[in-house]
C-alpha cells in the first residue's frame, strides 16, 4: 500500500528500499517517571522498614519468620501511599498513616491474636513515655493456644520511641516470668516500659508470647521459634 503518514497507533512511511509501515512506539516517559516515583516512595519505606527492625532486634530474635522483611516493606509502603500532603513521588512514612501498622504480626505462622485468646489492654503515654500491656486473669491451658509439648509460656513486652526524620531510635523492654500452662485462673499481669517522655517520633508497643518445655527445673524453647507469637499491638504516629 502506497501509503504515507498516521493513522491510529500505525505510521506508514516511504524509505528508498519502499513503503513500510510500524507500529508507533509507545511513550517511556511517562511510565519511567511512575517508575521513579513507586522506587522513591518504596525506598522510604525500605528505610523506615530497617529502624523498626533495629528497633524491635532483640525481641524479634524470639520468633522465625523468613519474610518479616518483606512482609514489613509492604506494609510500610501501605502507609507511604496514605500520604495526602505530598507529591506523588515525595509521599513519606511520616506524613502518612503509621497507625495502620498495628497488628502487624511478625511471625506469620504464628498470630498473636490466634496463639493469645485472653484479652487485654495496651496504653501509650506520650507525655510520660510510659507503654503499657496489661492482662486480666484468665485460665493459661484454655485462651491460649499452645504448640504440642509445651508446658510454661511467657510474656515479653517491647516498646520503642522511632524517629523517621534523623533515625533516633530507643527501645526498651520487660518480660513476665516463665509461667505454666495451668487450667487454673492466672493471676492479672501489668507490664509496663519507659521511652524518653514527650518525644516526638512514633510509639510502638510490640506484645510477643513464647513457649518452653519444663524438663528437671529446665525451660527449653519449644519449635525453634517458629511458634512464638509476636505482634505491634499499639502504634502512635509522630507528633507533626
Amino acid at each position: 500500500m502506497q501509503l504515507e503518514g498516521t493513522i491510529g497507533n500505525m505510521t506508514f512511511y516511504k524509505s528508498k528500499d519502499g513503503y513500510f509501515a510500524r507500529q508507533k512506539a509507545a511513550s517511556k516517559t511517562n511510565n519511567s517517571d511512575r517508575t521513579r516515583e513507586n522506587m522513591n516512595e518504596f525506598a522510604r519505606a525500605v528505610k523506615a522498614g530497617k529502624m523498626i527492625r533495629t528497633a524491635f532486634a532483640t525481641i524479634i530474635r524470639d520468633v522465625k519468620d523468613s519474610y518479616i522483611t518483606r512482609r514489613l516493606n509492604q506494609s510500610l509502603n501501605q502507609v507511604v501511599k496514605t500520604d495526602t500532603l505530598s507529591a506523588r513521588g515525595m509521599r513519606n512514612i511520616i506524613e502518612g498513616d503509621i497507625s495502620l501498622l498495628q497488628g502487624f504480626e511478625f511471625n506469620s505462622d504464628m498470630a498473636l491474636s490466634s496463639a493469645l485468646l485472653a484479652p487485654y489492654t495496651t496504653e501509650i503515654n506520650r507525655t510520660t513515655g510510659t507503654l503499657k500491656v496489661g492482662i486480666a486473669p484468665f485460665v493459661p491451658a484454655k485462651l491460649i493456644s499452645a504448640p504440642e509439648g509445651a508446658t510454661h509460656y511467657r510474656f515479653t513486652i517491647a516498646g520503642a520511641m522511632v524517629n523517621f526524620l534523623n533515625g533516633d531510635q530507643v527501645t526498651a523492654m520487660k518480660a513476665s516470668d516463665v509461667l505454666p500452662l495451668a487450667n487454673q485462673e492466672a493471676a492479672p499481669l501489668s507490664l509496663e516500659v519507659q521511652v524518653p517522655a514527650a518525644s516526638t517520633g512514633a510509639l510502638m508497643l510490640a506484645l510477643g508470647l513464647s513457649f518452653f518445655q519444663e524438663v528437671n527445673g529446665v525451660h527449653y524453647p519449644v519449635g525453634e521459634l517458629l511458634n512464638n507469637a509476636l505482634a505491634l499491638v499499639a502504634v502512635a504516629g509522630p507528633e507533626k
